[in-house]
């Protein structure tokens, strides 16, 4: 890049696989341009997509990957198992030991490590000599294997006995821990949370004092005034995420009842899932969009032309619907739980309203939504929301220089 010296030092990027291409894929991406300006590039993965891949290939940052994408096991034998961990490891292996992949000369080469979590992530450290430094970005512990809410149906009821579920778990959740805490075990590593809530959430789990490195978002992306017109007729509120229990979606068609609000469900998900969710917004008389897949231009333009973004999500990590929706100028009205607490100051940014309880009255979340389609309110939190970007440092090149400051601490230990 012009302008920029050779004397970055060389960082080697590692993510287990980009398959799902969700939130965590996509905000990796969008930060590398920003991470160029302190480090010279190469990306290794388990599974690299051609979206993916183009978008690196645009950045010029050469890539490291299996001619036969590794696919993460499913089904309930394989978590029990753990057979993600066992299979993971051995390919990671696999692309060391083959001297055309590039990977061995890549890590002799490189000055330092960041693995981002993920399936298949943590056991890309089990190949790292102990002095190379390392950094890990824990955007959370793995949630199917320390918290109940992935083993419930889309409507809040288990999918099996929680309790037998958490002892089936056992030996993939130990080994979760042990890779964890061997990360941190290493004379020159460093492990970082993606937001207060996470950071308090690995030591819990892990036992481990952790740093921050906050996600971002592109202020110019969604402050952008866009000419395309949204897809839907009508005033509606926009929920971003796979439809699920974790996401809220089903709690979030509850509290759209009797409020004359149409509900756009951007995220897809399971077919029985999205059938039921279609039969409940029926039954409860919420006119429901099923969104596909949208492009960037296209996503915009929905969410600006939401009365909200909504969110019943249960304890999510960060969020960066909020935040987006901040940019955007549209108003954020989350659940206050988890991320969300950090990232909406209530009556200021956007609104904090408790979880309803079953049976009780949406009355709250009615009269919030009613206050966002007040043009006073909406300008107010659009600015309390920037501000709020600003102060957090939320840009991409605020993430980069901390990222620089990490690994440079790191260096200077070597």
């Amino acid at each position: 890049m012009e302008g920029i010296s050779d004397a970055r030092p060389r960082l080697l990027v590692a993510k287990g696989t980009f398959a799902q291409f969700g939130g965590a894929e996509r905000d990796l991406l969008n930060n590398l341009d920003a991470w160029l300006a302190h480090f010279q590039i190469t990306l290794v993965s388990l599974n690299l997509p051609t979206e993916a891949s183009e978008r690196l290939a645009a950045l010029d940052i050469p890539t490291i990957t299996p001619s036969n994408p590794w696919l993460k096991p499913v089904g309930a034998l394989a978590e029990i198992n753990a057979k993600a961990s066992r299979t993971s490891r051995k390919q990671w292996r696999r692309l060391l030991a083959d001297a055309e992949s590039g990977l061995a000369d890549a890590l002799a080469a490189a000055d330092a490590i960041h693995i981002t979590s993920g399936v298949g992530s943590l056991e890309f450290a089990s190949i790292i000599p102990e002095n190379k430094p390392l950094h890990y970005h824990c955007l959370e512990p793995h949630r199917g294997l320390h918290e109940g809410v992935l083993h419930r149906k889309i409507d809040g009821k288990p999918k099996h006995s929680i309790a037998l579920i958490e002892a089936l778990l056992t030996r993939q959740r130990i080994s979760d821990i042990r890779l964890t805490q061997a990360i941190a075990a290493r004379k020159l590593s460093a492990i970082s949370g993606n937001s207060p809530w996470i950071q308090q959430r690995i030591k819990d789990v892990y036992g481990i004092e952790a740093g921050i490195l906050l996600p971002t978002v592109n202020t110019q992306i969604w402050s952008t005034e866009v000419e395309s017109q949204p897809p839907i007729e009508g005033d509606y509120v926009v929920t971003i995420g796979s439809a699920s229990w974790v996401k809220g979606t089903w709690e979030t068609v509850e509290i759209l009842a009797g409020s004359g609000l149409s509900l756009a469900l951007i995220g897809g998900g399971d077919e029985a899932d999205l059938t039921r969710i279609q039969d409940l917004a029926s039954e409860l008389g919420v006119g429901l969009h099923l969104m596909p897949r949208l492009s960037q231009t296209d996503l915009v333009a929905l969410v600006k032309g939401a009365r909200a973004v909504v969110s019943l999500a249960h304890a999510e990590p960060f969020g960066l619907t909020p935040v987006e929706a901040q940019a955007a100028g549209t108003p954020a009205i989350m659940v206050d739980e988890g991320g969300f607490c950090y990232t909406i100051e209530d009556g200021v940014s956007g609104r904090l309203l408790p979880r309803p309880v079953s049976g009780e009255s949406n009355l709250k979340w009615h009269a919030a939504i009613a206050e966002a389609a007040d043009p006073h309110i909406r300008e107010a939190w659009r600015q309390g929301g920037l501000a709020n970007i600003s102060e957090m440092g939320l840009e991409p090149r605020d993430q980069a220089a901390r990222l620089a400051k990490i690994i440079g601490t790191l260096l200077m230990e070597k």
